[in-house]
């Protein structure tokens, strides 16, 4: 009576996992922030070689080996922005109204009130001024704001701007004081990443026009809500020009489960046009519906405890009804000795997850050593294979994700 959970027990090392797979992935645990099989993770992408990959990842080791790899000539066409390469060029590319809602977000984070509305007139003129000289972006905007606003206002001038924009300019002295104090703030966002500045050239989407296979961004910063906005435009930027993107989140920092970031992503992934790879310890945290976790690819290493490991499985891989006679009345027949003539019987079923943290926590035998397991899930099927541990994190294991009933799981 009992369906088969279809629970296997198979082998095989993160990298040929990797390789192997098509679509999203998920993974989840303990391990999920491993910098080698992260790094695994990105070669195997860039081997694929059918997409632009974008790595956002706030762990500074991961962009140190990227690095080495890429001065021993491992891959090229790979652009790096981290506290050791400030390559990223903020708000190039993007339009005058992105500019000013960055602007407006961290004016409303410095508590900058009655003033916004004469804030957001000096920028508008500014950023036509910038935008007759220059490609527009915050060096570009910090660049001019260190002239006093005369001087601004006969840049205006030079460039045969209308005398809206020079006024503009001239007769909001104290907005221009406090847009000054604004983009210093845009500019602490970005200090892991930018040389205040600098012009690089290099954002997203110039990467993609460039052919770069690529872009390594160290996610670390004062302020995750206008850091993370700022990416959202990013890769909004990127997919405005037709490409599709695989976009890798290693333990990206969220300021909760509704920012934009995070949202704009589950949606494009959801429409197709990019392909997420996610990469947290509690995924849950973030994606708390269950929308939100219908990924085709799983990788779920056990929590810190089994209970965590019990909520988070429940999430990704479901349950399933188990059925199991109880007796309805009388003494169990297990005892020795009972006045009982006769037990009743009756089928009853109950709710039990498909995998349980006891499964990924194996009981050694007398003889033999304490084997730690994983699950992992593809696209190719609705089987769940438990993977040992160690051979999953190293190199060279054998394939070998099978369904023949002689490894199957057995009901618990």
């Amino acid at each position: 009576m009992n369906r088969k959970r279809n629970v296997f027990e198979g082998i095989i090392d993160n990298r040929s996992f990797f390789q192997n797979i098509r679509g999203d992935l998920l993974v989840s645990g303990e391990r999920a922030s491993d910098q080698e099989m992260i790094l695994n993770l990105v070669e195997s992408c860039m081997e694929k070689a059918d997409m632009p990959i974008i790595l956002l990842s706030g762990h500074q080791g991961v962009f140190t080996e990227l690095q080495r790899r890429r001065t021993q000539d491992a891959f090229s066409n790979v652009r790096i922005a981290s506290p050791s390469e400030k390559t990223y060029h903020p708000f190039l590319g993007m339009s005058k109204q992105q500019i000013q809602r960055f602007v407006s977000l961290a004016a409303e984070k410095m508590g900058i009130g009655v003033l916004i509305g004469k804030v957001m007139i000096y920028t508008a003129a500014l950023l036509d001024i910038v935008a007759a000289k220059y490609p527009v972006s915050l060096p570009a905007m910090a660049g001019l704001l260190q002239e006093d606003d005369d001087v601004i206002s006969e840049v205006a001038m030079e460039c045969g701007l209308s005398n809206v924009v020079v006024d503009n300019i001239r007769s909001n002295h104290e907005a221009g004081i406090v847009l000054r104090r604004i983009c210093g703030k845009l500019e602490e966002v970005f200090e892991e990443v930018y040389t205040p500045g600098s012009d690089t050239g290099y954002s997203f989407a110039t990467g993609i026009r460039d052919h770069g296979r690529l872009f390594a961004f160290y996610t670390a910063s004062r302020d995750y809500q206008i850091l993370n906005t700022c990416l959202k435009e990013e890769l909004y930027n990127c997919l405005k020009q037709g490409t599709r993107l695989r976009v890798i989140l290693d333990e990206m920092i969220f300021e909760n489960e509704e920012d934009e970031l995070l949202r704009y992503l589950l949606r494009e992934k959801m429409q197709g046009r990019i392909e997420l790879m996610f990469l947290a310890q509690n995924p849950v945290k973030w994606l708390p519906e269950a929308a939100d976790l219908a990924f085709v690819n799983v990788v779920m290493f056990p929590q810190q405890t089994p209970a965590a490991t019990d909520l988070v499985s429940e999430r990704l891989f479901s349950t399933y009804q188990y059925y199991f006679p109880a007796p309805t009345a009388g003494t169990p027949p297990h005892l020795l000795f009972t006045f009982q003539k006769a037990v009743n019987w009756q089928i009853q079923s109950e709710q039990r997850l498909r995998v349980q943290s006891n499964d990924l926590y194996q009981a050694p035998s007398r003889w033999g050593p304490v084997v730690d397991y994983l699950a992992v899930k593809t696209m190719e099927s609705d089987n769940i294979f438990l993977v040992p541990l160690e051979d999953f994190m190293q190199s060279g294991a054998r394939y070998q994700l099978t369904n023949k009933e002689g490894n199957m799981k057995n009901e618990t």
